[in-house]
């Protein structure tokens, strides 16, 4: 399947556990929406990143590459890193005086992912250019 496919169903299944979380709890669809896409956002999409920052390279089933990971590798590392960098940031950025509420905490993750994002641009960068011998 290509990635946008993937991609749409990861998606479409997501919204369908808002809404069965909506439909079978006291919950508003809202509620629901907003439990379910922060948790990704939260948990998940940090590390995920910062996973391709560490290893860029993806297994296949066919290759023997040393410094690449698998699909599934990827996601329970991915889990791994938001868990571990997400909170130790957020809580070091409450020392030195920024208060921790939900703007602030958005905010901070979205700059973890968009400071990964930039290495993992430049990383790719330069491992292109790389000329292989």
């Amino acid at each position: 399947m290509n990635k946008i496919k993937v991609t749409a169903f990861i998606v479409f299944a997501l919204v369908l556990i808002s809404l069965a979380i909506a439909f079978f709890t006291n919950l508003s669809y809202l509620e629901s929406f907003r439990i379910v896409f922060g948790s990704v956002y939260v948990l998940f999409l940090p590390g995920f990143i910062l996973s391709y920052a560490f290893f860029p390279e993806t297994k296949s089933l066919d290759s023997k590459k040393d410094n690449a990971i698998d699909g599934l590798e990827r996601i329970a590392l991915s889990f791994a890193l938001s868990i571990a960098v997400v909170p130790l940031v957020i809580f070091y950025l409450n020392l030195i005086g920024m208060k921790i509420n939900l703007l602030n905490s958005s905010l901070t993750i979205l700059g973890i992912i968009m400071v990964s994002l930039i290495i993992v641009y430049f990383r790719k960068k330069r491992l292109d250019k790389k000329p292989v011998i």
